[in-house]
């Protein structure tokens, strides 16, 4: 069964199980990493003219807003889903969708930061695992919130079968 077709066909609660297993539990693994590696290219190549100056506090806000955001998923939203009270879970999904906006945006932050990932030639092997470690993580965070507002939350809203 391809990715596509099953996103058709999985249940909310499959759906659900989903993105805690693959986008939850990931970014909880990726940031902590990510800051720590951000920490020690800012504080060993400071003065380097590309170095990318206040990305692991950038890193530490979205950890922490997107574990706020997650919780309240974890916690609210997604067992109203669960329990089929979809009528009353459309509040909820109004103010995910407000976050994502914000964890997009936080995304281009990213961008900024890090020169859209443009490594200098002399990087050295943390800063340049750093940005691999970015790149998947940008990807992931936009495949998850995609997948959230495009599947999940527009089957609640009514906007998908």
């Amino acid at each position: 069964m391809s990715p596509q077709t099953w996103l058709e066909t999985a249940s909310e609660e499959e759906l659900i199980e989903h993105i805690l297993n693959r986008y939850h539990d990931t970014h909880r693994e990726q940031l902590p990493e990510m800051i720590r590696l951000a920490q020690r290219v800012e504080r060993v190549h400071g003065s380097h003219p590309d170095c990318p100056a206040g990305l692991s506090a950038h890193l530490e806000a979205m950890q922490e807003d997107l574990e706020n955001h997650m919780a309240k998923e974890e916690q609210i939203l997604f067992p109203m889903i669960t329990r089929g009270i979809s009528g009353m879970a459309r509040g909820p999904i109004s103010i995910m969708r407000n976050e994502h906006e914000d964890h997009s945006a936080a995304l281009a932050r990213l961008g900024v930061l890090t020169n859209n990932l443009a490594l200098p030639e002399e990087a050295c092997g943390t800063w340049r695992k750093l940005y691999e470690d970015i790149a998947v993580f940008q990807a992931d965070l936009a495949a998850h919130i995609a997948l959230e507002n495009s599947v999940l939350f527009a089957r609640i809203d009514g906007l998908t079968a």
